[in-house]
């Protein structure tokens, strides 16, 4: 992995220093672009060479022409991206602040963003185009958004990004190994890459006693009382230890594997269960038995993924299952989804805002020789319908899992694709964004 120096620090302005601010403003190239992603993507890189990577709290101030309808989508374009520079907003208590100011003068528009750490105030600009950026579209369509976090020469079944002790933490789940990276400020600073940013930290061998399947699979998973655990075929590995260096112990293990959050009650209206719901994976195949625990009332067939739904009497269980069909457990009731027949044996809930606030991200059906997609569906009553354009993966899906919630709120989804001559394994984040 590569490593760089910092960039040389910006010089530091405080309140009320109207003309260095008026120099910015003079020196600031504009921003071109046909929606707010790029004017996002430039403002987020600038303040995390400010901020530096790490919690902080965002505070977004609309002093423009803006219809208030565009707020809730900038703001939610600005936490994306500056999550992919690893500046985690959200944290109430964090002692950096993020102000941002939304404003116009005439040349256009005009973003000001204040990064606040005690008495320090630094400040950026960003110069945006008015006549080119015009109000997003209404309606339940979404653009799939993906932006590639790592890349490996050995296979990869999962790769979730956590926070321990302030740091932010990439874990990438192997078939022997487990392998975490750190967030390095220095490369992120100079690279404005995301992916040229993670450096090894550890890594952990796999222990088991019986072979693994072919097709193997294996999840990572938030732990209440630890970092993570990680299920594999009749293997169950957790982390231990509080601080950035972490240990991971493995063994063999029959425990079904969570596939819903605690708490959700999911397939039941009352929300009674108290969860997570598990199911019992098959360790000699690739799929799960159909087991349930705590158990439903009807006899499920054996299905390859399932996930908590949202649905106006409560949560429900989204389900594919081998033969293709896909199913929400409901009051406990198998109700089958029509408009699925495109979907591939991998899927994700994701939970945007757009539309009707969650979608279903999906792989392709089929064999993936010359590419793979993916495609976001919401389900009415019980019909998938696509909300977004088939965007062409050049490889194969291999899997998908919703992203880790602590750092994401769940609103995108991480997808391994593997490529071939030579073979390498890309870890991907996938969010999907209101039209």
């Amino acid at each position: 992995m590569r490593s760089a120096g910092y960039n040389p620090p910006q010089r530091m302005m405080h309140k009320g220093s109207l003309w260095a601010v008026v120099a910015l403003m003079c020196v600031l190239p504009a921003a071109r672009a046909a929606n707010w992603e790029q004017p996002s993507a430039d403002l987020a890189k600038q303040i995390a060479a400010l901020a530096g990577p790490g919690p902080a709290k965002l505070i977004l101030r609309n002093d423009s022409s803006l219809a208030s309808a565009e707020i809730p989508v900038i703001r939610r374009l600005l936490e994306r991206d500056l999550r992919g520079f690893g500046v985690v907003t959200g944290g109430s208590e964090s002692a950096t602040l993020i102000r941002i100011t939304l404003s116009e003068n005439l040349r256009g528009g005009l973003w000001v963003a204040e990064v606040v750490e005690g008495t320090e105030t630094r400040v950026t600009m960003l110069q945006v185009s008015m006549e080119t950026v015009g109000p997003s579209a209404g309606g339940s369509g979404v653009t799939l958004r993906r932006s590639l976090v790592i890349t490996e020469a050995d296979p990869v079944l999962d790769a979730q990004i956590f926070s321990i002790g302030g740091v932010q933490k990439l874990v990438v789940l192997e078939p022997e190994r487990i392998v975490t990276y750190e967030r390095n400020a220095a490369a992120l600073v100079a690279s404005g890459s995301a992916q040229s940013s993670w450096m090894e930290d550890q890594r952990f061998a796999i222990a088991h006693t019986r072979a693994f399947p072919r097709d193997i699979r294996g999840e990572l998973m938030p732990a209440q009382d630890h970092l993570f655990d990680a299920y594999l075929p009749g293997v169950l590995c957790s982390s231990t230890g509080a601080s950035t260096q972490i240990a991971v112990g493995c063994s063999d293990s029959d425990d079904p594997w969570p596939i819903s959050t605690p708490g959700s009650g999911a397939g039941s209206s009352s929300g009674s269960n108290p969860g997570p719901q598990r199911a019992f994976y098959n360790a000699l195949r690739d799929y799960f038995t159909g087991v349930l625990a705590p158990g439903v009332s009807m006899e499920l067939p054996p299905f390859y993924q399932a996930a908590d739904f949202p649905r106006p009497t409560g949560t429900a269980l989204l389900l594919n299952g081998l033969d293709g069909r896909v199913m929400l457990i409901e009051n406990n009731i198998l109700k089958p989804v029509s408009g699925a027949n495109d979907w591939g044996s991998d899927f994700a809930v994701i939970r945007s805002g757009c539309g009707s606030g969650v979608q279903v991200l999906v792989s392709g059906s089929g064999a993936a020789a010359t590419g793979d997609s993916l495609r976001a569906y919401e389900i009415a009553g019980r019909e998938a319908i696509a909300v977004s354009a088939p965007v062409t993966v050049e490889g194969a899906v291999v899997a998908i899992h919703t992203a880790n919630g602590a750092a994401s709120e769940a609103a995108s989804a991480t997808v391994i694709v593997r490529r071939d001559a030579p073979t390498r394994y890309e870890v991907w984040n996938v969010a999907a964004l209101c039209n």
